[in-house]
């Protein structure tokens, strides 16, 4: 008897345990898991959303095919993605009825505008909440990481909060202006490019060529600190040429990056170890 009950209190100390660290791996508990939940291949699974965007979810499956296949190029097969959800959602806020830009008459240009002067960088955290009133429990356990697509504009092409990435289509430009800028769709390769370089961040990978970044330096101070990094091409660098991507073109991760995909991420993804992986190198 007492045998039994020792087995029944091990097996439900054993469920607890899987399930506390099942909880602590999960998109469902918070933008930022801390571990990766153990696999058998370096596969990771992802939700593609369209957020307040001119992309719908027909555009999601031909951008999702093309992300699919380059991701994988890009890591030279280490790692793969699988996107195991697509959806489209609207903006949660309304555009406010007394909210004027002199030069845009436009409401959805006036939509995206007003997401850039209310909600920012913070729209990762909006649509991380707003998608987990609408996915199921077992999905968000499932994901390793969340790709929008948003219309809300924001500083910079992309960024990048925990496993939650984000990049701008359309994109509003120099709105400012006496004409009232302009309106940009970028292609599915540039988006494509944007969303491998944020998920390179989702995988706690850094900036390569960041010395090629800092504060005070000129245009040609940057272009003659690119052209002497071994990383300028590296997806993740700033150096790299973004407006030659194209249908042939494309930009993956270079040794520097490889080399840490392959001797730290995957091994964390296989093992269910530690999310923020730790003997990261900068490269340069």
């Amino acid at each position: 008897m007492r045998k039994l009950l020792f087995i029944s209190l091990s097996v439900l100390f054993t469920l607890n345990l899987q399930a506390r660290v099942r909880s602590k791996c999960s998109l469902r508990k918070s933008i930022s898991p801390k571990c990766y939940h153990k696999r058998d291949d370096a596969t990771l699974k992802v939700a593609l959303i369209s957020y307040g965007s001119n992309i719908k979810e027909s555009d999601l499956d031909r951008i999702g095919k093309i992300l699919e296949v380059r991701f994988a190029k890009a890591t030279n097969d280490l790692v793969r993605v699988e996107i195991v959800n697509k959806t489209e959602m609207d903006f949660k806020h309304t555009l406010p009825s007394d909210y004027v830009q002199d030069n845009i008459k436009d409401p959805e240009r006036l939509h995206r505008i007003w997401y850039y002067d209310n909600v920012g960088a913070k729209i990762m955290q909006e649509v991380y909440e707003e998608y987990k009133t609408i996915a199921t429990d077992d999905l968000m356990d499932e994901l390793d990481a969340m790709l929008i697509i948003t219309g809300a504009q924001f500083n910079g092409l992309g960024f990048a909060t925990g496993r939650v990435s984000v990049t701008e289509s359309p994109r509003e430009i120099a709105w400012g202006l006496p004409g009232g800028g302009r309106v940009e769709y970028p292609t599915d390769y540039e988006i494509v490019d944007e969303l491998i370089h944020e998920l390179g961040h989702n995988m706690f990978l850094g900036h390569a060529s960041s010395q090629c970044q800092k504060p005070g330096m000129t245009y040609e101070e940057k272009k003659l600190c690119c052209e002497n990094s071994e990383a300028k091409n590296d997806v993740m660098s700033y150096c790299r040429g973004r407006a030659v991507v194209d249908e042939t073109k494309m930009y993956g991760f270079e040794s520097c990056n490889l080399g840490m995909i392959e001797n730290l991420v995957v091994p964390a993804m296989l093992e269910g170890k530690r999310w923020n992986v730790r003997g990261r190198v900068s490269c340069r």
